[in-house]
């Protein structure tokens, strides 16, 4: 049997599933919501996972991970175990987009919802990360980050546009701004590895050797910036402070 693994920490969840192919059965998964230790969390959890579906490195196809938008740190860590592990078993890296996913989500909780849908991600800031989809799952927006202003404006500019009822899902689906509006809120809280795995199933059998960039989706430069100077030391510089 030959498996994908599938690793999700982009948001407040730390995920791993093994999903067999072709057919992708989850085999085996576990999640922790965690506000620290993540790190140390991440691959003692697959291995677990990786005993209780008697699954080995040989049986491997891929490794798949979330590339965000979502936790700056979560996104790394999660893209940093996928390619070690990669490496380590000679397997493919690629990457699964968190607004897909989401989607992804939607369509199994709600699969007879016959309008648009916006999927609103917490940014841990006072805006979001927001992607609007129509009715056939298809991109009406970028992925972007936007102020609770503007994401009832495009709520309501997608209810305008779009037939069918708006579904608003996703870790931030309650976004007070859109109290009033006429929508559904649909799946919220962590994003479930099911749905990450469902995603990189279908990424991978249709891929080949176009799989998806394990390449992080930040929307934003991290918060951490390099201290005047360089970061250097004050005691450490050189002659006229290089």
């Amino acid at each position: 049997m030959t498996a994908l693994l599938v690793l999700d920490a982009s948001g407040a969840a730390v995920s791993v599933g093994l999903v067999a192919l072709p057919g992708g059965e989850v085999l085996a998964s576990d999640s922790l919501i965690l506000q620290r230790g993540q790190v140390e969390a991440l691959l003692p959890m697959v291995a677990e996972v990786r005993a209780r579906a008697g699954i080995g490195f040989p049986d491997l196809a891929a490794v798949a991970a979330t590339v965000g938008p979502g936790s700056f740190t979560g996104i790394r860590l999660g893209l940093a175990a996928a390619r070690g592990i990669g490496l380590a078993a000679g397997r493919p890296v690629f990457g699964v987009g968190s607004f897909d996913a989401h989607r992804e989500a939607v369509l199994a909780a709600a699969p007879d919802h016959p309008g648009p849908l916006l999927v609103l991600l917490d940014s841990k800031r006072h805006d979001v990360f927001a992607q609007a989809f129509n009715a056939g799952g298809a991109a009406l927006t970028s992925p972007q980050v936007l102020s609770p202003e503007a994401v009832r404006a495009l709520a309501e500019r997608v209810t305008a546009d779009e037939p069918g009822p708006l579904m608003v899902a996703g870790d931030a689906a309650a976004l007070p701004s859109l109290d009033g509006l006429a929508l559904t809120r649909g799946p919220g809280g962590p994003l479930p590895i099911a749905a990450v795995a469902a995603c990189a199933v279908r990424q991978w059998q249709a891929g080949g050797a176009e799989l998806p960039p394990a390449s992080p989706l930040y929307l934003r430069p991290p918060d951490a910036v390099v201290p005047q100077g360089g970061g250097v030391l004050p005691h450490l510089r050189g002659p006229g402070g290089a």
